[in-house]
């Protein structure tokens, strides 16, 4: 009874948000106006939240991926369950810090071993209410580590800092 009592009052208390974020970059390598190589990179990772209280949330994106480069091209999946801890307010911003821990898979073509990644990492970010339902949300940086598995080869990486780990999205609240 304690359980369903607890678990109605958290639904109760918390407000769903919907958004996510969508990527493009382009890289082209080139030497004395001849390309040497040319990537394109396609990102979409919708995500579902609730907000606990005035500290906390819960939430979980689904992230697609797809790059074509020169050799191949490879096709992504990612689960990231996070919980949000939303430290400093002032005025319609909101400086936060994402925890959580993320799975990645990925098949290039051409290639018979799959990626395998797991990744625990914490996310700095702010963002800044437009309205009391839209808030617009970057993220800069990650402090993390990561373990990936393709065939035999094994990567261990730790991520401190923020190059190439700017990203921007969108929330609504219901």
């Amino acid at each position: 009874m304690a359980a369903v009592f607890a678990v109605v009052s958290v639904a109760a208390n918390a407000q769903v948000w919907m958004g996510g974020e969508l990527g493009y970059q382009n890289t082209r390598v080139s030497n004395d106006g001849n390309t040497l190589a040319k990537q394109n990179v396609f990102t979409l990772a919708p995500e579902v939240g609730y907000t606990l209280n005035d500290n906390w949330d819960i939430a979980a994106a689904i992230g697609f991926g797809h790059v074509d480069d020169d050799d191949a091209s490879t096709n992504s999946f990612t689960i990231n369950p996070y919980a949000r801890y939303k430290a400093v307010k002032a005025g319609n911003f909101t400086f936060f810090l994402d925890g959580g821990f993320a799975y990645q898979l990925a098949h290039t073509h051409g290639v018979d071993d799959n990626t395998n990644t797991w990744e625990i990492a914490i996310k700095p970010g702010f963002s800044y209410a437009v309205s009391p339902k839209v808030s617009l949300v970057a993220h800069v940086g990650k402090l993390g580590w990561a373990f990936s598995k393709t065939g035999d080869i094994k990567t261990n990486q730790v991520n401190i800092g923020v190059d190439n780990a700017v990203s921007f999205g969108a929330y609504v609240s219901f």
